[in-house]
């Protein structure tokens, strides 16, 4: 699954980078980004969901943002998601 930042004012090719380093964080924890976005997925929904993965999640989430505004805050509130969502 690709990866994809939502309400995000920065360039395509600065999201890509920030993307590939939010997998990259997942992928180093030993889990598959479907895997992640399967339980964060769950935990909205108040589903049973695996913690390790849906925190895997929100530290890529996190990556990915410090990835295209380090240290800083982005000025809108980007939501990162599979990319088949940006078509």
């Amino acid at each position: 699954m690709k990866l994809w930042l939502f309400d995000c004012d920065a360039s395509e090719r600065d999201i890509q980078a920030a993307c590939n380093a939010a997998a990259a964080l997942i992928e180093g924890r030993g889990l598959s980004v479907e895997q992640a976005y399967d339980a964060v997925m769950k935990r909205s929904n108040r589903e049973r969901f695996d913690r390790r993965a849906a925190q895997a999640w929100d530290d890529a989430e996190d990556e990915a943002l410090e990835v295209l505004y380090p240290g800083g805050e982005p000025p809108t509130e980007p939501v990162l998601g599979p990319a088949e969502e940006a078509d």
